[in-house]
């Protein structure tokens, strides 16, 4: 494929496993490509971490954010083609040419999901996806549309990134969680298709400690976040922007109570779930106040555009 192919790698809190990412992408079969690593760590975290040969870029940031990170490794990247991976998974020597492959045979797919399996294994995975399919690719029934995905790895072309608008920083800011939810959404919104593509694989070593630990985090502190995050975004999805309708909060509500572990938790676990929702609805109305600016209608949302014209870009 003559499509050039950039690979951006937000790291945060990760030394061994970025390291072996590293390694594995360099050695990966019949590509060569620009590897941009970028550091949300302290200065000096990942100092004598790196290659010193020229063979990787290290963008640093001044403050963690997940969204951000996607964003500037993007619009520093100068590939036709550009990979975001999380920089605890583990790919094949191949995985990256199987990718560059399906893109040249099905030049109508602008991103597509690989399976990104963990310890359980990959037909856990499959049928994970599976449930949010929406059609199949006429030409190739494995590969098929889905509503949503885990952005852990993805590959887009990069006229299709720049159409959907990149993540949201601010989500990210104020939730520390679902950047990735809103962006596939707002894909929707915008006609934008996702693909899932079953042959392309990659490994989830969810067993690494870092990153923003949802997984690992109490409970009560990963469903604050969730919470938060799904207020966010309906207010910044709702017209005018900011607002919540009253199907919202009936929305909110449901996703905030119809879980197992809330409904087994007792009148006092019920009772602190309504109070993070209120809590997250409030909050959501206080951060947002100052940013409605910055929300058009969600079909005209646009990141990439907010961060090239920041003075402190610097591509």
């Amino acid at each position: 494929m003559n499509k050039s192919l950039s690979i951006v790698i937000p790291t945060f809190r990760r030394k061994e496993s970025l390291q072996r990412l590293l390694q594995r992408l360099l050695a990966q079969r019949n590509v060569r490509a620009e590897i941009i690593v970028v550091d949300q760590n302290p200065e000096g975290y990942l100092d004598r971490s790196l290659p010193e040969d020229g063979s990787i870029r290290r963008l640093p940031l001044a403050e963690p954010n997940a969204a951000t990170a996607r964003n500037e490794g993007f619009l520093t990247s100068t590939g036709d083609i550009v990979l975001f991976i999380d920089d605890d998974l583990i790919p094949e020597v191949d995985f990256c040419a199987n990718a560059l492959e399906v893109l040249e045979k099905f030049p109508g797919i602008g991103c597509f999901s690989p399976l990104v399996y963990n310890a359980e294994g990959k037909e856990l995975a499959l049928t994970q996806a599976s449930t949010k399919k929406i059609g199949a690719l006429p030409d190739d029934p494995s590969i098929f549309s889905i509503t949503d995905t885990i952005s852990a790895a993805i590959f887009f072309r990069r006229d299709y990134f720049l159409k959907a608008g990149g993540f949201d920083p601010f989500l990210f800011e104020f939730a520390r969680t679902a950047e990735d939810q809103e962006f596939f959404l707002r894909m929707q919104k915008k006609r934008l298709q996702l693909y899932f593509v079953p042959s392309v694989e990659i490994y989830h070593d969810e067993s690494i400690p870092g990153g923003c630990e949802l997984r690992t985090a109490d409970y009560w502190i990963s469903r604050e976040k969730c919470m938060k995050a799904w207020a966010y975004r309906r207010r910044i999805h709702h017209h005018p922007p900011g607002m919540l309708s009253a199907r919202d909060l009936f929305l909110l509500s449901r996703s905030g109570f119809l879980n197992k572990k809330v409904i087994g938790s007792g009148i006092g676990g019920m009772a602190r779930e309504a109070k993070l929702l209120f809590k997250s609805i409030r909050s959501s109305d206080g951060f947002l106040r100052d940013k409605l600016g910055l929300y058009p209608p969600v079909e005209k949302i646009d990141h990439l555009t907010a961060i090239k014209t920041t003075p402190s870009f610097k591509n």
